[in-house]
């Protein structure tokens, strides 16, 4: 009788953490879809820089550890480039 029953109990127990996981991913990949519409949030590191990170399609992670300033600041100056004239042919 104690035999069955500690099958009975071990057979439940495997069901809970089979069920567990099985949930754990699906709430994974609802989370992860959630942050790519919103896209991702950054975390500060430890050392007063803030990191972001953002996931690709391809499951590749991309780690950005520039400060905000340096992140947000101008690629090309002003004086770069030139003005081009556009005309619309029809």
């Amino acid at each position: 009788m104690i035999n069955v029953l500690g099958f009975i109990l071990l057979l439940i127990l495997f069901v809970f953490i089979y069920v567990s996981v099985k949930a754990y991913r699906i709430y994974r990949s609802f989370r992860d879809m959630a942050k790519r519409f919103t896209g991702s949030k950054g975390r500060d590191d430890g050392y007063g820089r803030e990191s972001r990170t953002h996931r690709t399609d391809g499951d590749e992670i991309i780690i950005d550890r520039r400060s905000s300033e340096e992140a947000n600041r101008k690629i090309f100056s002003k004086s770069e480039g030139e003005y081009v004239d556009f005309e619309e042919t029809k």
